[in-house]
C-alpha cells in the first residue's frame, strides 16, 4: 500500500509541469502579499523586543539635542546595548581574510561559471532600465487676474473769476438850500443880506416848490456900540438856520443835490466759474480778491465804494464716467470669467463699483528636474522570464503628511491663546482705473513694483511661495460715495502646509473665513484641530516637498553601492 501511494505521488509530481510550479509560486506570493495578518499591526509593535512605544522619557532630548550626547557618553560603561554593539567584552568571533576566502571559494566558483553547475537549467534576467520623460505639456497652474467695471472718479480742478456786479435805478432829485433866517447890517459887524432866509424862500415856500425840512438854533455876534472903526460893546443873538428842500432850483444860490428813493444792488457774476465747474462736483478751496484796493465807480449818475471788485477762485473737481478695464481679459481666450465682486460699501441699489475676477493660466516657470519612468527588473529560468513586481505603498504620502502636519502644529502651537497654524493678516493695495497695482495675484510679479510698499513686495514673494490665503477684496478709500482704492486681503501662514490645513480644514469643519475687511487670520482651537480628517484633504501641492520629484528608484543606488563596497573588499584582500 505504502509502495502504492509513493506511485501515486510520484505520478502528481510528474505531471506538474514547470510552468505551473512558477505560477503556483507567484500566486502563492501575492496572497502572501494579500494577508493583512502579515502587515504590520499594533499587536507585532508589542512583538517587539524592547519596544515600549512613543510616550518615553527620552523625549526631552527633542528640544536638547546637545544634552542627548552628554547622557549617552555618560552611559556609555555602563548600558548593555552599548556594550554589545561596540563589542566591549571581545566575545565576537573573529575570522581571518583566508577562513573568509575559503567559505566563499565556493560560491566565487560557481558565480565565475554557473552554467556549469546548473544541470542545463539556464538562469538569468536584466536589471530595471529608467527612461527620461518629455517635458510636461499642462500647465504651470493658475491664477485669479481682477479688472474693474463702474463709475470712474477723476480728479481736477478749476480756476475763474467773479467780478462784481452793481446795478442802480435812479430816484428823485432834491435841491437843498441853507439860509439865516435873521438880518444884520454891516453897522452892527455883520451883512447877511445874500444868506437871509426872507423875503427869498417866501415866495417858492408858498408856491409849494419848496419846504422846510429843518431848523437848528445858533448864536451870532452883533455890535452894539461903536466907536469910530471899532466895536466897543459886542453882544451875541440867538438866530435860527433853516434848509429847505426844493423840487427845482428854484433861487439863485448855491445849492446840493440829493437822491432819493434810489435802489442800489449788487451780485456775483458767476458764470466764467458755473463754466468752468460744469458736469463737475468740485469743492471750493480758495479764493482770493484781485481788486484789492477800495475805489468809487459811478453807476448810472451814483456813486458807489466797494472794497473789492473782483475776485478769483480755485477748485478741486472731480468728474464721474462710466468705464471698464476689462477689454484685456475680456479677449484673453486663455481666461474664463469666474465671478463679480461688488465694492460698494455698503452696497445700497445697483452696484457702482464691480471688481471681475478670471481664472488664467500662470506664465511658463524655469524648466522642473528631469523626471523617469522606470521598468521592472526581470527574472529569468530557461528562457521563462518575469516581471518582478513592486507596489508601491499608497499610505507613505499620506503618512508623511501626518508626520509634517504635528510637527509644524508644534512649531506653530501658540501658548497665549491656545492655538495652532495661525496666520498673519497681510494687505495690498490698487489703484480703480488707475496705475498703481500691487497686487499681482500667486505667480505673477508686480506690475508697478515703485508704487508698492516693502510690506506690499514681502507680501507678493510669500503668496508666489504658497504660503498665503486670498480672503478677498474690499474697498479702502472712497471719493464721493464712490470706491476708488480696493485693497485684497491676505492670511499668510507659516507653511504651505499651514495653509492646506487652514484652508481645507475651515470646510470640513464649517469654520467660515471672516469679511476681508476684518479677518484676523485666527489659528485652530486643539478642540478644532482634534476635529480635522487629513485623510480627507488633498495634499497633492506639498507631496514634492516632502519627498523628492521622479527619479532612479533609491534602492537601485543603494544596491549599487553594496555591491561595490563587496568587490572592493575582496580586490582589497583577495590576495591575502
Amino acid at each position: 500500500m505504502l509502495s502504492l501511494a509513493l506511485a501515486g505521488a510520484s505520478d502528481v509530481v510528474a505531471q506538474t509541469t514547470i510552468e505551473e510550479a512558477r505560477q503556483q509560486g507567484k500566486d502563492m506570493g501575492k496572497a502572501m502579499r494579500a494577508d493583512e495578518a502579515l502587515m504590520p499591526s499594533d499587536a507585532k509593535v508589542a512583538e517587539v523586543p524592547g519596544y515600549a512605544g512613543t510616550d518615553l522619557p527620552q523625549n526631552v532630548y527633542y528640544d536638547d539635542p546637545d544634552r542627548l550626547v552628554v547622557d549617552g557618553t555618560a552611559q556609555a560603561n555602563t548600558d548593555a546595548a552599548y556594550g554589545s554593539v561596540t563589542d566591549r567584552d571581545h566575545s565576537r568571533a573573529t575570522f581571518s581574510n583566508a577562513e573568509i576566502l575559503s567559505t566563499t571559494s565556493r560560491g566565487t566558483t560557481i558565480v565565475g561559471d554557473p552554467n556549469t553547475y546548473l544541470e542545463g537549467e539556464s538562469m538569468g534576467g536584466t536589471s530595471g532600465s529608467c527612461t527620461p520623460l518629455p517635458p510636461a505639456s499642462g500647465s504651470n497652474g493658475y491664477y485669479e487676474a481682477t479688472c474693474n467695471r463702474g463709475t470712474r472718479i477723476e480728479e481736477g480742478g478749476a480756476v475763474c473769476r467773479t467780478p462784481l456786479v452793481v446795478n442802480v435805478t435812479p430816484g428823485t432829485t432834491k435841491y437843498l438850500y441853507t439860509c439865516e433866517n435873521w438880518a444884520t447890517t454891516t453897522a452892527q459887524g455883520n451883512n447877511n443880506t445874500s444868506r437871509r432866509c426872507f423875503p427869498t424862500f417866501n415866495a417858492p415856500v408858498a408856491s409849494g416848490v419848496c419846504r422846510e425840512r429843518s431848523r437848528q438854533t445858533v448864536t451870532y455876534n452883533i455890535c452894539r456900540a461903536r466907536r469910530s472903526r471899532f466895536c466897543i460893546e459886542p453882544d451875541v443873538e440867538e438866530g435860527d438856520t433853516i434848509t429847505y428842500e426844493c423840487d427845482t432850483p428854484a433861487v439863485r444860490r448855491a445849492y446840493q443835490t440829493e437822491v432819493t428813493g434810489g435802489v442800489v444792488s449788487e451780485h456775483r457774476d458767476e458764470r466764467m466759474c458755473s463754466a468752468a465747474t460744469a458736469n463737475q462736483t468740485c469743492e471750493l478751496s480758495a479764493e482770493t480778491c484781485v481788486d484789492p484796493e477800495p475805489s468809487t465807480r459811478t453807476v448810472s449818475g451814483v456813486e458807489v465804494t466797494r472794497a473789492c471788485w473782483d475776485w478769483q477762485r480755485t477748485y478741486s473737481c472731480h468728474r464721474t464716467s462710466e468705464t471698464s478695464d476689462c477689454a484685456d481679459l475680456d479677449g484673453n481666450g486663455l481666461c474664463s470669467y469666474l465671478r463679480d465682486e461688488c465694492l460698494d460699501d455698503p452696497q445700497e441699489g445697483a452696484c457702482r463699483v464691480s471688481q471681475r475676477v478670471y481664472k488664467c493660466p500662470l506664465p511658463a516657470g524655469p524648466a522642473a528636474d528631469k523626471q523617469y519612468v522606470c521598468g521592472g527588473d526581470v527574472y529569468c529560468l530557461n528562457g521563462n522570464c518575469e516581471t518582478i513586481e513592486r507596489e508601491a505603498s499608497t499610505e507613505f504620502k499620506d503618512a508623511v503628511v501626518a508626520l509634517h502636519s504635528i510637527g509644524d502644529a508644534g512649531k506653530q502651537f501658540d501658548p497665549n491663546n491656545l492655538t495652532v497654524f495661525s496666520g498673519e493678516r497681510d494687505t495690498c493695495h490698487k489703484k480703480i482705473f488707475g496705475a498703481a497695482n500691487c497686487c499681482s495675484g500667486k505667480g505673477v510679479p508686480l506690475l508697478t513694483p515703485a508704487l508698492c510698499s516693502a510690506a506690499e513686495k514681502k507680501l507678493d514673494e510669500k503668496d508666489d511661495k504658497g504660503l498665503c490665503y486670498k480672503v478677498g477684496s474690499y474697498c479702502s478709500d472712497k471719493v464721493l460715495g464712490v470706491c476708488v482704492t480696493s485693497k485684497d486681503a491676505y492670511c499668510c501662514f507659516g507653511s504651505k502646509l499651514a495653509r492646506i490645513l487652514q484652508v481645507q480644514g475651515r470646510a470640513q469643519i464649517g469654520k467660515a473665513w471672516g469679511k476681508p475687511k476684518t479677518e484676523q487670520c485666527k489659528g485652530f482651537t486643539i478642540e478644532e484641530f482634534q476635529r480635522l480628517d487629513l485623510s480627507k484633504m488633498d495634499f497633492t501641492e506639498v507631496y514634492a516637498e516632502f519627498t523628492e520629484a521622479a527619479k532612479l528608484p533609491d534602492e537601485v543606488g543603494t544596491l549599487g553601492d553594496i555591491q561595490h563596497k563587496i568587490q572592493g573588499y575582496y580586490d582589497l584582500h583577495g590576495g591575502k
